[in-house]
């Protein structure tokens, strides 16, 4: 999650129109939108310090793209536009698995891995930064370097890795987090605990119902 609204704003502009037509216009202390372009013409560079990816793919491309700009609107405080969010979450495959820092299980489901996206976005808050971030020629791994601070306490700060795996077709299909020190991993974890179990009853309940 590595941007403050303010500082991705050329991004921002470049990456209005591939997904969907232009939305009306929105305070911006209350919606975030970023959708990409008609047009794959927003640089790789223009996501931090980009390294790889000569020649990716276009489903990947619009992944990596949707994925920043949702960590974007996820991580700024400003409630993300739900055009925004159906679009990245259409490039998630509906199998994926999720592998945290925090436990050794495995979380497998799109809703699922929507939800912990949005929790821990709330925990790091736009103190979340990518560094280096590596991609495969074709764009369908990524390993994307971080760093943010829990909770706002800048003495307690992770660092860590997305190491993220694509399919044929360019959608998410695993998403493995690893981070240190542990005792910043511990911290994540509490904060995490007050955020997901509510959110992931309330989610299991809809399931259930077919919701």
């Amino acid at each position: 999650f590595n941007f403050f609204f303010f500082s991705t704003a050329p991004m921002i502009r470049a990456l209005s129109r591939r997904i969907a037509p232009p939305l009306a216009r929105t305070p911006p202390s209350r919606t975030f939108s970023a959708l990409p372009s008609d047009k794959a013409d927003v640089p790789l560079s223009s996501h931090g310090n980009v390294l790889g990816g000569e020649s990716i793919t276009e489903g990947a491309k619009l992944t990596f793209d949707l994925w920043h700009a949702c960590a974007t609107s996820m991580t700024s405080g400003i409630k993300p536009d739900p055009s925004l969010q159906s679009a990245f979450k259409d490039r998630v495959r509906p199998d994926v698995v999720f592998k945290p820092p925090t436990y050794h299980t495995k979380w497998e489901g799109r809703d699922e891995f929507m939800l912990l996206m949005e929790c821990v976005s709330e925990v790091f808050g736009p103190s979340f930064k990518y560094h280096r971030q590596f991609l495969s020629p074709s764009g369908h791994d990524w390993t994307l370097e971080f760093s943010a601070s829990i909770a706002g306490d800048g003495k307690c700060v992770v660092d860590g890795v997305d190491m993220v795996a694509l399919d044929d077709d360019g959608k998410i299909k695993e998403f493995k987090v690893l981070a240190r020190p542990p005792n910043a991993v511990g911290r994540l974890k509490d904060e995490m605990m007050k955020k997901v179990p509510p959110r992931l009853a309330v989610l299991k309940g809809k399931q259930m119902l077919g919701l």
